[in-house]
């Protein structure tokens, strides 16, 4: 008798820990919108470190992979600028085969570098059609002083809580991001994901549903999805801050295009209000 109420006792005990475990993870993922965005300025910095940061240098080294044929590896210098909403982008390779990349916004035109005289990369061709990634100042996110997380209000952003899904192969808690404004035609998907654990922005993806270019109708196939992700890592505390040092991205198209590509991005120096 004494052996099955000891039993019964475990099994009590065995249930009620994995209801209290089902209703912290039920309310987890039933976060607000206001108590994410809390608990997200938290991890970031005081209000007082938010607002004081006009302007940003960060600058390091950019690596450059082919992620499907595996043929190109390059190692080069990557600068970031950023005052207000403008932003400059710079990643900058010695092959002439490739030489980088130039994203500009001066807030008032977006403007990207070709690659040589007749066209740009697949990561610059995606960017030049969808402006609003870096007229919104996206690109980059916190090393951007024009985040529009940094005060949702001021910025007009439009912003929808989604909780606790699955993102880029991790679970994060994720903010659906609808642009102010769209300069261009397909489906545009912005996501963006913060780690339970810490809160901390690190990843954003953008996943655009369109037709093909002309140079890919040949394939037969009626919607392109192009996905380009950004992730950070290596948080440091810069000016009271806590802003990314690695800044890792993806772009790959499907189905059809076996093409995809990688930049890793390491700051070894951010300075803010030079």
């Amino acid at each position: 008798m004494y052996h099955n109420l000891r039993k019964s006792f475990l099994t009590l005990l065995l249930l009620l820990f994995v209801a209290s475990v089902l209703l912290a993870a039920d309310k987890a993922a039933k976060l607000s919108f206001d108590e994410m965005v809390s608990k997200y300025f938290d991890a970031l910095g005081t209000r007082e470190a938010r607002t004081t940061a006009k302007s940003r240098v960060a600058q390091g080294t950019v690596q450059f992979n082919t992620l499907v044929t595996g043929n190109m590896h390059l190692d080069g210098k990557a600068i970031y600028l950023s005052s207000g909403p403008k932003l400059k982008c710079v990643f900058q390779f010695t092959s002439p085969q490739y030489p980088g990349e130039q994203f500009t916004f001066d807030g008032q035109d977006v403007g990207v570098a070709k690659t040589d005289q007749q066209a740009r990369s697949m990561l610059g061709d995606f960017l030049i059609n969808e402006p609003e990634i870096l007229q919104e100042g996206l690109w980059g996110g916190e090393l951007s002083t024009a985040w529009p997380l940094l005060d949702t209000k001021a910025s007009g952003a439009k912003l929808k809580m989604e909780g606790l899904k699955k993102l880029g192969g991790r679970r994060l808690y994720v903010l659906d991001y609808t642009p102010k404004r769209r300069n261009n035609g397909g489906e545009l998907e912005i996501s963006i994901g913060f780690e339970p654990e810490t809160f901390r922005h690190v990843l954003t993806e953008y996943r655009l549903s369109a037709a093909p270019f002309d140079s890919e109708q040949s394939t037969g196939i009626s919607t392109v999805v192009t996905t380009v992700d950004e992730q950070f890592s290596g948080f440091h505390s810069v000016d009271g801050l806590t802003l990314p040092t690695q800044w890792e991205i993806h772009i790959h198209k499907d189905p059809g295009v076996s093409r995809a590509f990688a930049w890793m991005v390491v700051f070894t120096s951010i300075k803010d209000n030079l």
